[in-house]
């Protein structure tokens, strides 16, 4: 089945339907992943023999032209409606007509999510919004195997004053015990105390509308998020974090709107009842869950005018019936849902306690290996359980399409594999394995940093040439996405000179376990020895690395086999590209915008005596001044999304006003990590797909939800989740066994796996691909065998 693209409503190219009244643009979600939606114009077709789809020009527009000739539908100026959330008026009618007369059609919507129209074939449809998401939506009549589309602005809005208990979105962010506060990810998954109550003073509401200051001559300003953050659908929202000579404030004014003015919200709250019993200020508030969802599923989906259809944030604070502010931040929101899980080291974990003194709690701490998927607000136990120090399982790797993981006891003396499933993980003892070996992305292999291959189906050496001759010892090795690369860090080489300074990437042939073409990536010789990189992972395309460059190696000295975190060692992650450019250091996600730091830190340090390994460490950086050099072991998700690469990485950087506890002070046995939260934790980062060689295309960095609050958290591998199987419901393609996720049959408006594309014509945005003429949209690529976006639009 051809389809054809030509100009369109003003001169914008569109891409034809693929079938059966499913569109190539923004489909294959569902309203509650924003990413995309199920056509819920249902099937009813777009009229004519199956035939070739063509997305005519626009006809009759402005009217007075005379009598248009062929397929045309009315209106055919862009329509605008304004929807309240959680409403399902006003509708528009669109009737269709042949020559002038009055013609049955066949109707269907691009984002169902948006809305849906009555299929069909019927003289005229009526499209009703869903009330979840804003945006532009295209309403398609087709007729004999033509189409005809005119575009709809449906600006959603909303206001709140307080939180809503009743609302199940919201109910997970009010917190009613103290315990709550710090129990597994924290309230909503990010920390703080919750939501807040309404606001009943009329004078503050006033003082927050009309605000006296601006702010800034009381500093007020944002902690966290950072400003220009690059978010993706379907996490949970952050917590907004500020800082003012003020201090505690009585009450808040948030604002999300978009550019376009697809969404415009806003939401009054008086301080959450915790603080009652905590006592503490109000300096921090989450933006509601079901707000979120619905700001982040309307931002970054197309605009009229084709302009970034950004988020901004604006925050005004009151105290004493005085307003101040606003101050803003502007988003970016990618337009795809993450999917996966992500599998971490905590060391301080409660979920499995088996090492002892710790100085907090009950003198038990425990080392294992947890688990987050996108949207959960705690973390789960993954490998390792409560037990004495044989329980426990850190120094882990996992294979990219999640099927396998790997981990050791403290020490490394011995070694286990976990064959994961959707509902169960099984451990089997693994006799040749080592500490974070480099997986095959199918699972089958391990590459040890001993320099051999080990089947992880059976423990078993397998049979490999080509890789002795370049490393004997390879520190943290990493195969590319595709199985067809690895990159290490050569500890030991007789053919490479001052080979713990260089990073090496060779070819590497699944069929014959063959390595070959070393290509030294990253070469530090003649800086300081410590000076070293280490701990690299591939982009998705297979044609970068993002790495963790040490540039201090703490107290311990440059005597470690493979760099660590701890005890002022330091480090910023960069890019290093197989075409032998220059790296490149990652800024934005450092913290920095133009050489300058935008990471805050303490106007005083916090003066804390604590150990690492019976290193004094609490006075090392105890102002965070040198956040930007505090960002570590860097792994990227193997399926990229809304046109980003997404890479996840440990940090020692503050948290807001939620971890601001000296940097180093995350070992339990010198620090207590039941009154104190450690800034050990994992971040997350958007970088371009399509940024060009030489330049920084990352950008700034947000907190990873669901992590255990009270432990030191490290080496997130972000995987596939074992794949679903047929009729299981899913967000996107790439969560599915045969690779497709499509509307349900007996119900639209949910999607499930399947064996073929959407109506089966083509692959949305997630789906399964070989080459890229598989995929419905032209703007899509076809990477890792699913279609993505190439680069941000």
């Amino acid at each position: 089945m051809g389809i054809f693209l030509v100009t369109a409503l003003g001169g914008a190219v569109l891409a034809a339907a693929c079938g059966g009244g499913s569109s190539s643009s923004g489909a294959g979600g569902n309203p509650s992943s924003g990413s995309g939606g199920s056509n819920s114009g249902g099937n009813g077709g777009l009229g004519g023999d199956g035939g070739d789809i063509f997305v005519g020009p626009a006809s009759g527009v402005g009217g007075g032209g005379g009598q248009v000739q062929g397929l045309d539908v009315q209106p055919s100026l862009p329509q605008e409606i304004t929807v309240v959330a959680g409403q399902n008026t006003p509708t528009v009618t669109y009737s269709s007509f042949l020559d002038g007369n009055p013609i049955g059609a066949g109707w269907s919507v691009d984002r169902g999510e948006i809305g849906s129209v009555t299929p069909g074939p019927a003289t005229t449809a009526t499209f009703t919004p869903k009330g979840a998401v804003g945006g532009v939506v295209r309403v398609r009549a087709g007729l004999n195997g033509e189409v005809v589309e005119r575009n709809l602005l449906v600006k959603l809005t909303g206001q709140q004053n307080g939180a809503d208990p009743s609302n199940p979105a919201q109910a997970g962010q009010i917190a009613t015990t103290i315990p709550e506060l710090t129990a597994g990810g924290g309230v909503g998954g990010v920390g703080g105390e919750g939501l807040g109550v309404g606001v009943e003073s009329p004078a503050v509401i006033a003082a927050l509308d009309t605000p006296a200051s601006n702010g800034q001559g009381e500093g007020l300003k944002f902690l966290y998020p950072y400003d220009r953050t690059v978010w993706p659908r379907g996490m949970t929202a952050p917590l907004l974090q500020w800082e003012s000579t003020l201090g505690d404030v009585d009450a808040i004014k948030i604002e999300l709107t978009t550019t376009s003015g697809s969404f415009s919200w806003k939401g009054t709250f008086g301080k959450p009842q915790i603080l009652a019993q905590t006592g503490g200020p109000f300096l921090r508030h989450p933006i509601p869950q079901d707000v979120w969802a619905m700001a982040t599923n309307t931002a970054g989906g197309k605009t009229l005018d084709g302009s970034p259809d950004q988020l901004v944030v604006r925050l005004t604070v009151a105290k004493g019936e005085m307003g101040y502010g606003p101050i803003t931040e502007t988003w970016t929101v990618a337009p795809g849902r993450l999917s996966g899980a992500i599998y971490y080291t905590s060391y301080g974990t409660n979920l499995a306690k088996n090492l002892g003194g710790a100085v907090g709690g009950d003198g038990m701490f425990g080392g294992a290996v947890l688990s987050i998927k996108v949207g959960d607000t705690g973390p789960k136990l993954a490998a390792g359980q409560s037990g004495d120090s044989t329980q426990c399982r850190v120094c882990h790797s996992v294979a990219a399409n999640g099927s396998r993981l790997v981990a050791t006891t403290n020490g490394g003396a011995q070694r286990f594999v976990y064959d994961i499933s959707p509902n169960a993980i099984t451990q089997t003892s693994l006799p040749n394995g080592s500490a974070f070996p480099g997986i095959t992305p199918d699972g089958a292999l391990a590459l040890t940093t001993g320099a051999t291959l080990v089947s992880l189906a059976d423990g078993t050496v397998q049979p490999s040439s080509g890789l002795t001759g370049t490393a004997t010892n390879v520190g943290t090795p990493s195969f590319s996405p595709d199985g067809k690369r690895v990159v290490f860090n050569p500890m030991a080489s007789a053919s490479i000179t001052n080979p713990q300074q260089k990073l090496v990437l060779m070819d590497f042939d699944p069929a014959t376990n063959t390595f070959a073409n070393p290509l030294v990536l990253v070469d530090n010789t003649g800086a300081p020895a410590e000076t070293r990189p280490g701990w690299p992972a591939f982009f998705p395309d297979g044609k970068a690395v993002v790495y963790h460059q040490q540039i201090a190696a703490g107290v311990d000295g440059n005597n470690l086999g493979d760099m660590r975190t701890r005890k002022g060692a330091k480090a910023y992650l960069a890019m290093a590209r197989a075409d032998g450019g220059a790296p490149v250091p990652l800024d934005n996600l450092n913290g920095k915008d133009g050489g300058n730091v935008y990471l805050p830190k303490l106007a005083q340090p916090v003066s804390m005596t604590c150990t690492g390994d019976g290193s004094q460490v609490g006075g090392l950086d105890a102002d965070h001044g040198d956040d930007v050099n505090m960002n570590y072991e860097p792994t990227v998700n193997p399926i990229a999304s809304g046109g980003y690469a997404w890479v996840v990485f440990t940090s020692r950087r503050m948290y807001g006003s939620v971890a601001t506890i000296p940097p180093y002070c995350s070992d339990p046995r010198g620090v207590n990590l039941i009154t104190n939260i450690t800034p050990k934790k994992l971040w997350v980062a958007a970088v371009d797909l399509n940024s060009p060689a030489g330049v920084d295309g990352s950008h700034p960095a947000f907190y990873l939800p669901a992590q255990e609050l009270l432990a030191g958290n490290t080496r997130g591998f972000w995987v596939q989740e074992p794949c679903r199987a047929d009729g299981s419901g899913c967000d996107s393609g790439d969560q599915c066994c045969n690779g497709y996720c499509s509307p349900d049959p007996m119900n639209a408006d949910v999607l499930v796996c399947g064996d073929t594309p959407p109506n089966g014509m083509c692959s949305n945005e997630g789906d399964k691909c070989t080459t890229q003429t598989d995929c419905c949209d032209p703007e899509l690529i076809c990477l890792n065998g699913f279609c993505t976006l190439d680069g941000p639009k």
